[in-house]
């Protein structure tokens, strides 16, 4: 609620409906799980609930997002049935559903602990754009492990760019052990909180869509994700 860019950003409207809750219902179309809203406003507790969906409380000292969605798991998990948590944002309101089950099909592999999703750069406008996080991919021609993330394009030379999409999923003790870690010096310097995971030596899994779902982190952003489920509801 209290961005900077976009003020109020996870209850502005998009055709009548506020932003969070268009995102938890395109996550409960993927059929995956149960889905629960992550808070740490009540406005959008109350928000979120008044339409049906399930909502938790947690501090808003937490630092960074992924911290929230592991103090949710400890209140709506306590028996720790779940074996792969999604941690998706809140601020994708064209996600396609579809995409949250081919990142969860990453985990049919048993070595893989984090994954991520991703989509090839066809805008040249978007290589210099600092709000767009860039990922380098080892064997990259479906998806493969991350080397870096960065807002600035990487990497140098010829070749494809990779646009990251802000969706993680971890199995349980990944995510643990990720919360537990102190928050590292590239991870400060970029904003970027998975530069914590590579730092500590954890792999995270990149998987190569082909949907770029809009992001919204600015007044343009939101503009153009209205346009786009405008024309997605005729």
């Amino acid at each position: 609620m209290a961005s900077t860019r976009l003020p109020r950003k996870p209850l502005l409207e998009i055709e009548g409906i506020p932003m969070v809750v268009r995102v938890a219902r395109q996550a409960i179309k993927s059929e995956i799980g149960k889905v629960v809203v992550a808070c740490c406003d009540e406005e959008v507790f109350d928000v979120v609930t008044k339409y049906g969906l399930i909502a938790v409380m947690t501090s808003p000292e937490l630092e960074s997002g992924t911290d929230r969605v592991y103090k949710a798991l400890e209140i709506i998990d306590t028996s720790e049935e779940s074996d792969v948590i999604i941690n998706l944002q809140g601020d994708y309101p064209t996600i396609n559903p579809s995409s949250i089950r081919t990142l969860l099909s990453s985990f049919s592999d048993p070595s893989i602990k984090i994954a991520t999703l991703a989509s090839i750069i066809k805008n040249e406008k978007e290589r210099d754009d600092i709000n767009v996080v860039k990922v380098v991919i080892a064997n990259n021609n479906s998806g493969g492990d991350a080397l870096y993330f960065s807002r600035y394009p990487v990497p140098y030379g010829d070749g494809l760019l990779y646009h990251h999409i802000g969706i993680y999923a971890f199995r349980r003790e990944a995510l643990k052990k990720f919360v537990n870690l102190e928050t590292s010096q590239l991870e400060k310097r970029e904003r970027l909180e998975q530069l914590r995971a590579l730092e500590a030596g954890m792999s995270i899994y990149v998987k190569i869509v082909d949907e770029m779902p809009i992001g919204v982190d600015t007044a343009s952003d939101l503009s153009n994700a209205r346009k786009f489920i405008k024309n997605q509801d005729k």
